[in-house]
């Protein structure tokens, strides 16, 4: 079991650090270049705009999707006229947001107005934001209300913490008084539940963006209580529902006997694609480093998560995940506060998207978008897949012109080549991710082999220091010496003469345990001691034969050979004179 544990220890932190940090696009990502101008990007986006809200019922709304598609649609209507400096869209808009007073009011709505005023910077449209937050905050913990665990909202009492943070910044699910339910969707959304004079008592309570709205508005107003409330929902993210790997859970109980339970350890793309777009309006406020490195994070773990998306990068889900991901990525790109490996990694990744929807979710073109990305493309008009994939065609019109800013200045005629280099003829620099994994894995395993090298010849000379040593009998007139110690190292690094303070260690071990009466002390002589001296033979044994090791430069021999040649000399008598003595003795498992 140690060394399984040993091996996760090491190994571990080499493979997430490898996949956290390398941001360099997938070789395995599918067409990530896109080849058309911007004007041609608007023309896309604009057919297919048109073509949704041309299916737009006299009440605002569709007849074949949930309350909430219009209200994304309503979004992007006002996204196009911002990306490309008009008011196309704008009466219409106004129409449909007095349209849309109903008991059934829900998601997107608030993230719509917000997106308007800042289209248009007409203030109608910040008034509705405002009122959706407003009726949205009642249902959001406050840091008193987690200090005291009461909320006028609920009939329970609230954990004080959990995972050893406060619930502050927590949006509930429902309206429900009994619903303990705090979910990362609402947390990033905000509750619609009246606009103008009709209060929501609806039984499915959806939940539009809170982190974002909130941030919206503190980016449009400059408006400290909308920062605060920004922050403190990016806090309950980040503390509560964000696991190891950087992707935002679902929900958890805030009620004080269970314990903080988290429902569901399953997640979603709307999650995390929420949570990265509040994450980079804000961080775009503050500036703080801690969040731009989280982002960082979440920006890769989304992108390579295989929950959602194969290995071609393509987002295959049938949900509104594509949406949330792909806008959010937008956000943080057109911010334009990234390192260029970032932007570009962004930048390549929604070419993916984009491509794929234009020639696998499409055909003939129809202006009709399908769902999933992959294909394939559909006959008829369907609202919920149509507005998931506007929000592809809109992101991807600020991707033409921009550069980023770490680059020096391009001429026009290679303004949008860096993309196009990088994925039609990939450099040898650039790596998979994979290579990434691999480099990580095979560096823990270095690691782990020289840990456990060390750990051996720990126990090897901890067992040594601990071994009962040998009687050595007096008798004896010389301590036999192994001579690896002694000529070996001596001659490959040098000659014969070698200084005094080398000498008088050598002879140190030489002479351990030796009787001062014993004739092999009396016969050294310091001053002239070499290492063949120090080999414990007579003198008269050292003349003869030869020394074959100075027949060739020995410092270009491997040790082998020397090996070799040591061995023949012994064969050839180097020890002549020594037939009558006994074998040495040695301590098992010891040196000297």
């Amino acid at each position: 079991m140690q060394p399984f544990v040993l091996v996760w220890m090491l190994l571990v932190p080499f493979i997430a650090s490898g996949i956290a940090q390398d941001l360099t696009p997938s070789i395995l990502w599918k067409n990530p270049n896109i080849t058309s101008s911007k004007d041609e990007r608007i023309d896309i986006a604009s057919a297919a705009l048109e073509k949704a809200v041309s299916m737009l019922q006299p009440n605002g709304q569709f007849n074949d999707s949930a309350y909430d598609t219009p209200g994304r649609l309503y979004g992007q209507m006002a996204e196009f006229d911002r990306l490309t400096n008009q008011t196309k869209y704008k009466q219409t808009l106004q129409q449909c947001f007095a349209l849309a007073e109903s008991p059934n009011y829900m998601l997107n709505y608030g993230y719509a107005a917000a997106r308007a005023y800042a289209a248009y910077q007409d203030p109608d449209f910040l008034d509705l934001a405002v009122i959706s937050w407003t009726n949205a905050r009642r249902y959001t913990i406050s840091a008193e209300q987690a200090a005291s665990g009461t909320m006028d909202v609920k009939q329970f009492n609230l954990s004080l913490s959990c995972q050893g943070a406060t619930l502050a910044g927590g949006t509930y699910y429902s309206i429900y008084p009994n619903d303990t339910t705090l979910n990362s969707l609402a947390s990033g959304f905000v509750f619609i539940f009246f606009l103008l004079k009709f209060v929501v008592n609806s039984a499915q309570r959806s939940t539009s963006l809170f982190l974002v709205v909130s941030a919206l508005l503190a980016e449009a107003t400059s408006n400290q209580t909308y920062l605060n409330a920004a922050i403190e929902s990016a806090n309950f993210i980040q503390s509560q529902l964000l696991n190891p790997s950087y992707i935002v859970l679902d929900y958890l109980s805030s009620q004080s006997n269970e314990s903080c339970s988290v429902f569901s350890m399953s997640y979603s793309s709307d999650d995390s694609g929420i949570f990265i777009e509040g994450l980079s309006i804000l961080a775009d406020i503050t500036r703080n480093t801690s969040t731009e490195t989280l982002l960082r994070s979440a920006v890769v773990a989304v992108a390579t998560d295989t929950s959602w998306q194969g290995l071609d990068g393509i987002i295959a889900t049938t949900t509104t995940g594509g949406h949330y991901i792909v806008r959010a990525l937008a956000a943080l790109y057109e911010r334009n506060m990234l390192s260029s490996d970032l932007r570009e990694y962004i930048k390549e990744y929604i070419g993916v998207q984009y491509n794929a929807v234009i020639e696998k979710a499409t055909s003939g073109g129809s202006n009709i978008y399908a769902m999933p990305w992959i294909g394939p493309p559909r006959t008829s008009f369907f609202s919920y897949a149509q507005t998931v994939g506007l929000t592809a065609l809109l992101s991807a019109i600020q991707l033409v012109d921009d550069q980023s800013p770490l680059k020096s200045s391009d001429s026009p005629a290679s303004s949008c080549t860096p993309t196009a280099k990088m994925t039609t003829s990939p450099s040898p620099s650039k790596k998979n991710t994979m290579g990434a994994v691999v480099g990580g894995v095979v560096g823990g395993l270095a690691v782990l082999a020289l840990t456990i090298v060390c750990v051996l010849l720990c126990r090897r000379r901890h067992r040594q220091g601990n071994h009962t040593p040998l009687a050595v009998d007096e008798s004896s007139s010389r301590i036999p010496i192994p001579f690896m110690a002694m000529s070996v190292p001596m001659e490959i690094t040098g000659g014969h003469d070698i200084n005094k303070a080398k000498n008088a260690r050598y002879l140190v071990d030489a002479n351990r345990g030796q009787s001062s009466t014993s004739p092999g002390a009396a016969e050294t002589d310091v001053t002239r001691m070499d290492v063949q001296t120090e080999s414990a033979t007579p003198l008269e044994a050292v003349v003869s034969p030869p020394n074959l090791l100075h027949t060739e430069r020995r410092e270009d021999m491997p040790m082998e050979e020397l090996l070799r040649l040591l061995n023949q000399q012994l064969l050839l008598g180097r020890w002549n004179g020594l037939d009558d003595e006994l074998p040495p003795e040695y301590s098992e498992g010891r040196t000297t």
